[in-house]
């Protein structure tokens, strides 16, 4: 069931991770009929990150597929497999502010959300739209209230599917706290695809034995072959740490949260230096992946929590026996935030520029890391 969806999807990060580098089908469609634009090293962030705004998928006819939002509108674009320009079409924002696209096995998805300044608990914050692979509107999940004022914000959102579920990791700012603070954290959701129920949904203030990091300035979920959740955040208070945790609660549940107060287990991939909440931590990070064997992770940190070079970190946890070993690739320092392009679970790429963003640095990984 899992299976044949990842591997198709891996291929699909593979582009999605040179199509951070260099927006190249723009550039080879040019004067037919695509909408140009630029996003060389947007996956590059100093202190938080922000939602995706571009994706290319290799589509169900073998070609390719870009979808990006361009500020007024979400462009989705049709290659050919030589990168010929197709056709495109153009769909507007249901909501404001941008979250969020997802190619599903059987559904597209777009996720958008607004703004709650006055704290209301009966307002739409985010909306996961759905729609068939033609890109017909088929309906939409509602999430209210959620204590959010603004969704998505300082932050990032992925989403990953398994049987009829979709998972989504995001973040959000809350409303005012007791300190007269509007902080901010990460979010959790899942919605059942069938019928666009919300059927878990976790955006409280609590600890990381639930999932909740904050401030978490990136977010990555992966769900891998055996409905497994995993998530990897960029927290720089609770914990102060690129952290991953893995939920005890099956993807087919469409769950993650459990009873009690004991979710899900974490390890800290890298702690930060510096002062709890100081949003410089000297670190961003990239991407976490599945592999036969294991689970891989990148980040990029300069040691000091601070103004000091940064150097490409690599991880890899063992399914097996969940050790971990790290890499530290010496000959990156002042490099921007690596991204992983996995080629299939056997193993794939872990890329990165350098801090000046014009050399492109690459290194292949096996399903052991």
């Amino acid at each position: 069931m899992k299976q044949t969806n990842r591997l198709k999807r891996a291929g699909a990060v593979f582009c999605a991770g040179a199509l951070v580098l260099s927006l190249f089908p723009a550039t080879l469609a040019a004067g037919s009929g695509s909408a140009e634009s630029s996003n060389i090293n947007r996956q590059n962030y100093s202190r938080w990150s922000s939602p995706v705004t571009s994706y290319l998928y290799e589509n169900e006819s073998g070609g390719l597929t870009r979808v990006e939002y361009t500020g007024g509108q979400v462009v989705v674009e049709n290659y050919s497999a030589s990168f010929a320009f197709l056709d495109s079409r153009t769909i507007q924002p249901e909501l404001p502010i941008w979250g969020g696209f997802f190619a599903g096995e059987s559904y597209n998805f777009l996720v958008f959300g607004q703004s709650n300044a006055a704290e209301s608990d009966s307002t739409e914050v985010i909306r996961v739209v759905k729609y068939d692979k033609n890109w017909n509107r088929l309906g939409a999940a509602s999430l209210k209230g959620a204590r959010t004022t603004i969704p998505f914000d300082a932050g990032s959102l992925r989403c990953d599917e398994y049987g009829d579920y979709l998972y989504i990791r995001t973040c959000h700012e809350m409303y005012t706290s007791d300190d007269g603070l509007n902080h901010q954290a990460n979010l959790t959701m899942a919605v059942r695809q069938s019928d666009m129920t919300i059927t878990d949904s976790f955006y409280d203030v609590m600890n990381i034995s639930l999932g909740y990091v904050s401030h978490s300035f990136n977010q990555f979920i992966l769900v891998d072959e055996d409905g497994k959740i995993l998530a990897l955040d960029h927290g720089d208070a609770y914990p102060r740490s690129a952290v991953m945790v893995g939920y005890y609660s099956n993807a087919s549940t469409g769950k993650f949260s459990g009873s009690g107060y004991d979710w899900c287990w974490n390890m800290d991939l890298q702690t930060f230096a510096g002062s709890i909440g100081d949003n410089t931590t000297g670190a961003s990070v990239g991407g976490l992946e599945e592999t036969t064997n294991g689970y891989v992770m990148t980040f990029n940190y300069d040691g000091v929590g601070g103004g000091g070079d940064r150097y490409v970190y690599f991880q890899y946890m063992d399914k097996a026996t969940g050790k971990g070993k790290q890499y530290k690739l010496n000959n990156s320092a002042g490099s921007n935030t690596p991204v992983l392009a996995p080629t299939g679970l056997e193993g794939g790429y872990l890329l990165w520029n350098d801090k000046s963003g014009d050399t492109l640095n690459y290194v292949t990984y096996d399903a052991s890391g």
